[in-house]
């Protein structure tokens, strides 16, 4: 508080006045060097390109393609792991074949 006399951490006088040397910087008053704006400003881009790279990665048409391209991929190893007969495996292979046309398709582009 302004009116207070003694320091209530450590108790000594506040109305002692503390003299700083001519030349000697004021301790509120630090600068920031050349290094430190570099510094700063680098880890500022650092900052902003990760987030713009996380708003990108989450957004909705980035989910779809993931999901698509893990069920075309889920859609291979089934024919892959097959072993019912020719007729059943062609079956399959002809609806995964259509469901990454579809997915093409609905993303314009492949999964």
């Amino acid at each position: 508080m302004a009116e207070a006399i003694l320091c209530k951490h450590c108790q000594s006088d506040l109305r002692q006045k503390i003299r700083i040397p001519p030349g000697w910087p004021i301790p509120s008053e630090k600068k920031v060097g050349r290094v430190g704006k570099i510094v700063v400003g680098i880890t500022i881009a650092i900052t902003l390109y990760l987030a713009v790279g996380f708003y990108v990665s989450n957004t909705s048409q980035d989910k779809e393609s993931m999901q698509a391209h893990d069920a075309a991929e889920r859609c291979r190893e089934e024919v892959d792991s097959y072993s019912g007969p020719a007729v059943g495996k062609s079956i399959i292979a002809e609806v995964c074949r259509k469901l990454e046309d579809d997915f093409r398709e609905s993303l314009s582009h492949t999964p």
